[in-house]
């Protein structure tokens, strides 16, 4: 049986008027597996970083490589996953 590793949802709304692909941005896979919709507008992240942690680096990232103000950036935290989640 493999190992398989907890993570935990984090969604991204960002409220900016410079959106941006999150998978442009360099180092962004560091923070988990990224999904956005179709106007960039939200972003689904799993992630295994702990939320301290991963606000951290997305505001470091956003900030150094982006147009996009930290301040207009809401992240909430979702359910966390694994393979007992479902029980």
């Amino acid at each position: 049986m493999a190992f398989q590793l907890w993570y935990t949802n984090y969604f991204v709304d960002i409220d900016s008027e410079n959106p941006v692909d999150p998978k442009t941005i360099e180092g962004i896979n560091g923070l988990g597996e990224v999904s956005a919709n179709g106007n960039l507008s939200a972003w689904h992240v799993k992630s295994q970083l702990q939320e301290d942690d991963f606000k951290h680096h997305l505001n470091k990232l956003l900030t150094d490589q982006t147009k996009i103000n930290p301040t207009d950036v809401t992240v909430t935290k979702g359910i966390n996953g694994g393979p007992l989640s479902m029980l």
